[in-house]
């Protein structure tokens, strides 16, 4: 039992999930192509309407139990797909079968025992902030008290000092662009020194590892926006395909 999230993206508004080890096609594949695909269990395209990011859960051989704060719904059917080869990929349905992938990569590959699988499918239900503001509570957690209120001190002073950086090229593009070599001379020492002093100090004071620390909490806090079930099963299933909105599956 396995359990992999994966960022998964896509320009075409669709991600899905396939058998990496399938052949190059010659061609792109989509519209009724990539239904017929799917329909054959090749591959099992999840359309978005939308273009963009899309946090994917898999869980291989094990149960999705979303916690109690988390809202999914449960789609009627389940999907027939092949992994013959043993790696499935997951990632925007534009690379599916592509000879040059342009969204996908080998970080988006996982493995499984090559077989048939049925799939279930949760779509997560949860909109408007308030799951993001519960992420960040849950993150906070990972930190003590004075670790979170160093943390956040030290990122308003880090914010403070990007925007003073920001100014200080605005004023050495201004000295450069007036031939004020005096005022470029000073006004670059000042910039390395203040940005040498930020890194030392940022550096002392942990602020990078605090900053790893909260950021993992954070994204493994965040609820995924598709959770899949995959189960082995003999073959061959029925494939299809799933709408995030509209009718939900066909």
């Amino acid at each position: 039992m396995t359990r992999h999230r994966i960022h998964t993206g896509t320009d075409i508004a669709c991600v899905g999930i396939w058998d990496a080890g399938l052949p190059p096609s010659k061609r792109s594949i989509e519209g009724k192509a990539l239904e017929a695909s799917a329909a054959r269990g090749e591959l099992l395209p999840i359309y978005t309407h939308a273009d963009g990011s899309y946090i994917l859960q898999i869980h291989v051989d094990e149960p999705f139990v979303p916690p109690p704060s988390q809202q999914f719904e449960t789609l009627g059917r389940e999907f027939g797909l092949h992994l013959g080869s043993g790696t499935a990929i997951a990632g925007g349905c534009e690379d599916f079968r592509s000879p040059r992938p342009q969204i996908t990569s080998v970080e988006d590959q996982f493995h499984v025992e090559p077989s048939w699988y049925r799939v279930r499918v949760h779509l997560n239900q949860m909109d408007g902030p308030e799951h993001e503001e519960r992420a960040h509570q849950e993150a906070r957690q990972t930190l003590t008290p004075e670790e979170f209120a160093r943390y956040t001190r030290l990122g308003k002073s880090r914010r403070v000092g990007c925007l003073l950086a920001g100014v200080a090229v605005s004023a050495v593009m201004a000295a450069v662009f007036f031939r004020n070599g005096l005022a470029l001379g000073a006004l670059v020492t000042l910039m390395a020194g203040a940005m040498g002093w930020m890194f030392l100090r940022f550096k002392r004071d942990g602020y990078a590892a605090l900053h790893l620390r909260y950021q993992r909490a954070l994204d493994a806090a965040v609820p995924p926006d598709i959770v899949l079930e995959l189960y082995r099963a003999e073959g061959p299933l029925p494939g299809g395909s799933v709408a995030l909105e509209g009718q939900p599956f066909s």
